[in-house]
């Protein structure tokens, strides 16, 4: 997955980067509790908003929030083959967009 840990990586230095695998277990494991909460909506934006906040403690920048979510999809998408559908496409890309959408709200204010 990409994050600002890996620019100006090579393929190589991303595929052994001890950091970027600790981040893409955290990436999941969000997407996990996310899921988990997900017939309780004040939990899944309190774990998010919180989630946003620290990102700004991080200096992290919040353009590269945007950019989990393809990422993801790109990671995920050949391990189902056949399996993938544009249905099964569109269902984790507008759960990273709501992801996105409620961290950027607390990233930038």
């Amino acid at each position: 997955m990409y994050s600002c840990l890996s620019v100006g990586m090579t393929q190589e230095d991303l595929r052994q980067s001890v950091q970027l695998q600790a981040h893409a277990l955290r990436v999941l494991g969000t997407v996990e509790k996310c899921l988990a909460r997900m017939s309780d909506e004040k939990k899944v934006v309190d774990l998010l908003h919180e989630l946003g906040a620290r990102h700004v403690m991080y200096n992290a920048k919040v353009d590269y929030i945007d950019l989990i979510g393809p990422q993801f999809i790109w990671a995920i998408q050949p391990t189902m083959g056949e399996k993938w559908t544009s249905d099964i496409e569109e269902s984790w890309s507008d759960l990273f967009k709501l992801i996105s959408h409620i961290m950027k709200n607390a990233m930038t204010f």
